[in-house]
């Protein structure tokens, strides 16, 4: 297998994993991943829980670069969060 970034499918399977571990059911629409997600970031004493507490970081993207961080980087946040 190659090396590089995790697929989308393996994502998915990390988060349904860590959802079951922390006894959590697996959101089903964006509404409910995004209300677990406060509700986890909230649970664990995180500095901005809430989408709308997270500063938004200007002048950080170059040109041709992408505007959503990647799928790894979302997964290896939220890993570090829950532990």
């Amino acid at each position: 297998m190659a090396d590089g970034k995790p697929t989308v499918r393996q994502i998915y399977a990390l988060a349904a994993t860590l959802c079951e571990q922390a006894g959590e059911e697996f959101p089903e629409t964006r509404d409910g991943a995004s209300e677990l997600i406060e509700r986890l970031r909230v649970d664990s004493g995180h500095p901005a829980p809430r989408l709308e507490d997270v500063r938004v970081r200007r002048g950080r993207w170059r040109v041709g670069a992408r505007a959503w961080p990647s799928a790894s980087s979302v997964a290896s946040e939220l890993v570090r969060e829950m532990e």
